[in-house]
């Protein structure tokens, strides 16, 4: 008998539900033997995150608020119908053949395939490493969704049959559901006519926005799904997401796997104008999560800031040397007007700066430390941390400084005509 049995067991991601971690490959592993299973895991880990903190006028009115309703999500449930099957070529003659149908399974996160290989066999375990590195390679958000996965095959002379066998971080009605929610809201993004950097900009502050960072969630926290579902995940997550997000409105982007300390993390890459930047939204975003905050200590960063706490395998991924964007990163609590960003700077305790999107330069508006920031009419509003975290509110020229309440306040957002906060309870003021 020709006939010969051969297993390739290859494991993408092994993940512990409790930690955190990226896309496991630091290497590919692939064996020949009769009947043997060889597992590669990657170390499951735990991202840790240091979160970085710190009597009415006689003319101001405010009232106690009634609770807000929410704002109706677009889609409360999985809506999406389910996906479909792959058009892939089920008979191949060739690795490229035989990756094309590969990922065609793995990218409709079909749990099984059955392919059909046509031709000498005598290459035959060459042939389907080939093609599973070819089709791995394709879409780091297809794989980076990819929990465990084997590969095996049976051939003859002249035939194969290769069987796979995959699980996945979500299922493919979950898969279906982010795509679809994706276009609505990258086609919401494309409609302000923005530039690359300020696209970029507007996926981190989406996902920070909208995002807690959360192991504690119905699907698996590592997915794209749970992140922009359930709004909360771990850096996996947020990592995936944003690459899918990116991709869609045209920015070449890369999924990282590294590390922080001994402990595994995910982050992406960007390109713009010819050089690559970090983009981490995970520790853009403030642990515990506070309301209304949105970092930029990790945005558009060069190889050498980031390596200042981040490790990964820098000959697996392009360079990053520009440092033209370091200016973002001294923004929390940012607030903008048209060209302008005024914020919380973290490297002046916290004080009020502005930032000039044209320039690139900075200034300092006011010496009191300020939190919260919102902006209405002409007025910047803020929790003031100078003077009992008291709501105050300032001319975007620094004229005008003047403290409106005597009371912690913090949570601060405008909707519908009103400034609100929180207080010892929700307050709103006309404006």
């Amino acid at each position: 008998m020709w006939k010969k049995l051969a297993i390739i067991v290859i494991i993408v991601i092994f993940i512990d539900p409790i930690y955190t971690t990226g896309k496991a490959v630091v290497q590919q592993v692939f064996t020949w033997a009769k009947n043997d299973e060889i597992e590669t895991m990657l170390l499951s880990t735990k991202e840790k995150i240091v979160d970085v903190t710190a009597k009415l006028s006689e003319n101001a009115s405010i009232e106690t608020a009634t609770p807000l309703e929410e704002e109706p999500e677009a889609r409360v449930a999985v809506t999406a119908p389910t996906a479909p099957k792959p058009d892939a070529k089920l008979v191949v003659t060739n690795a490229k053949e035989m990756a094309d149908a590969m990922y065609a399974y793995y990218s409709s996160f079909s749990p099984t395939f059955e392919i059909q290989y046509k031709g000498s066999t005598q290459r035959i375990e060459q042939i389907v490493e080939e093609a599973y590195d070819n089709a791995i390679k394709r879409d780091d958000y297809v794989y980076g969704h990819i929990s465990k996965h084997s590969i095996r095959f049976e051939y003859g002379r002249k035939t194969a049959t290769i069987y796979g066998k995959q699980s996945y971080l979500m299922t493919p009605d979950q898969a279906a559901y982010v795509e679809t929610n994706i276009q609505d809201i990258v086609a919401s993004i494309q409609q302000k006519s923005l530039n690359d950097i300020e696209k970029v900009r507007a996926v981190n502050d989406f996902i920070v926005a909208n995002t807690a960072y959360t192991d504690q969630t119905s699907s698996s926290p590592h997915s794209a799904y749970t992140v922009l579902a359930e709004h909360g995940g771990v850096c996996q997550g947020y990592a995936l997401l944003a690459h899918s997000m990116l991709q869609k409105l045209g920015i070449e982007t890369k999924y990282i796997v590294g590390y922080v300390g001994q402990e595994g993390h995910a982050w992406n890459l960007v390109k713009l104008d010819g050089q690559w930047y970090h983009l981490d939204t995970t520790w853009n975003d403030p642990v515990p999560d506070r309301k209304g905050a949105v970092r930029y200590q990790y945005f558009l960063v060069d190889d050498r800031t980031m390596a200042k706490d981040h490790t990964w395998i820098a000959e697996d991924y392009p360079k990053a040397t520009s440092t033209k964007y370091n200016y973002f990163h001294n923004i929390d609590f940012p607030a903008q007007v048209g060209q302008q960003i005024f914020y919380s700077d973290v490297t002046d305790d916290n004080k009020l700066y502005m930032l000039d999107l044209k320039t690139g330069q900075s200034m300092r508006i006011s010496n009191s430390r300020a939190q919260y920031i919102v902006y209405a009419d002409g007025w910047l509003y803020f929790s003031n941390y100078s003077h009992g975290a008291y709501l105050t509110k300032i001319r975007p020229d620094g004229s005008g400084e003047q403290i409106l309440n005597r009371e912690d306040t913090k949570d601060l957002f405008v909707k519908d005509g009103y400034l609100y906060f929180t207080t010892d309870g929700l307050k709103k003021m006309a404006l």
